[in-house]
């Protein structure tokens, strides 16, 4: 089945719509899910610096939080 996505532009707002059928439910979800993401990142005021620095906290928090579990399961194999 093609299904057109299409926009309306009214009173300021972009509104977009598609055929309820033309997905499953569970990728209309995903659709609506990643959108909304995407708007989150784009409203985010956080540098890629922000986003690198973060990530590495989290790695090293990770590492700590884990190493002892990780470093046992792989001397016992």
């Amino acid at each position: 089945m093609a299904a057109t996505l299409n926009t309306l532009h009214a009173d300021g707002r972009i509104v977009f719509s598609f055929p309820e059928e033309a997905l499953p439910h569970s990728e209309q979800v995903s659709f609506v899910a990643f959108v909304k993401a995407e708007w989150a990142a784009r409203q985010s005021r956080f540098t890629q610096q922000d986003a690198e620095r973060l990530a590495n906290e989290v790695d090293a928090s990770w590492w700590s939080k884990n190493k002892q579990r990780i470093l046992s399961q792989i001397a016992a194999a």
